[in-house]
């Protein structure tokens, strides 16, 4: 049995969004690169999505395609292999426009199976 359920994991990533959108809030790009704390705070955060994202259950990776489930995953290898190679620009993109956009999806997810659960 894996030590975290489907809605603790959709949760977890949750979590680490709205963290890294508090780490961020304020700061332009050029703070952003300057700043080791936040920098390491936010790739801790997606490597953190990336984990969780990596459990996700096929089903939901099929019911939700447009949800870019292998790039997420790729930018948690990104984070915790290659930190010396880093692009802050896609790094910074990622957080300002995909992660927005990911939580929206996210917490639709998160309802809907807490729906299913309620009608089960």
């Amino acid at each position: 049995m894996p030590s975290r359920d489907f809605a603790d994991r959709i949760r977890d990533m949750l979590s680490e969004i709205t963290e890294i959108q508090q780490f961020v809030a304020g700061t332009s790009f050029e703070q952003f690169c300057q700043d080791r704390r936040t920098l390491k705070a936010v790739l801790y955060g997606l490597a953190v999505i990336g984990e969780a994202t990596a459990k996700i259950l096929p089903e939901v990776e099929t019911s939700h395609p447009k949800i870019p489930w292998i790039d997420i995953r790729g930018m948690r290898n990104i984070a915790i292999h290659e930190y010396f190679q880093l692009d802050l620009e896609i790094i910074w993109t990622t957080v300002q426009d995909d992660l927005p956009t990911l939580k929206i999806v996210l917490d639709d997810i998160l309802r809907d199976a807490q729906e299913d659960n309620v009608d089960s």
